[in-house]
């Protein structure tokens, strides 16, 4: 992946552009799917881990990351009349890698072909996104063992960090 530099030599965020082709090579699995969140992130669909192979000596040696829509479901509303919204709409959108000869992972397969609309201003939004420092976590256990309801606990964690 290129990093893109603005004049003063600060990389900016927002320039990246990640586009995912046949025969990219990666150090692991897990930069993939770095890589395909960070690509989800920017076209605005969230993105799911759809299947990992191991090999016999316990090594994950193939993987494959799909669009969160993908499959099929079906409404388990009791009222007809009211259905709940399905969120999977069979998109076949996915990248697949394996690891090559050289213990490299290297992209295989590739479909970029969504078939609904995307959002790129709600990605952060989508549930692969959503972060939690690890400081914030290790707060929210403690007042959590302590018995501190959620409310407190969020208030806490937002006046840290310089809120209300």
């Amino acid at each position: 992946m290129d990093n893109l530099e603005h004049e003063d030599g600060v990389e900016d965020e927002q320039s990246k552009k990640y586009e995912p082709t046949l025969g990219m090579l990666f150090d692991s699995h897990e930069e993939i799917w770095q890589f395909y969140k960070a690509y989800g992130k920017q076209e605005g669909f969230h993105v799911k881990k759809l299947i990992s192979k191991k090999g016999s000596d316990g090594i994950i040696r193939y993987a494959t990351f799909a669009c969160g829509r993908s499959g099929k479901s079906e409404s388990k509303s009791i009222d007809v009349l009211k259905p709940k919204p399905i969120a999977k709409t069979g998109c076949d959108v996915r990248i697949g890698g394996c690891v090559n000869e050289d213990g490299k992972w290297i992209l295989r397969t590739l479909n970029l072909e969504h078939n609904h609309g995307l959002s790129p201003n709600k990605a952060r939004y989508f549930p692969c996104n959503r972060n939690i420092s690890a400081s914030a976590r290790k707060r929210i256990e403690m007042n959590d063992c302590a018995g501190i309801n959620i409310t407190r606990n969020f208030n806490s964690i937002v006046v840290e960090a310089g809120g209300y």
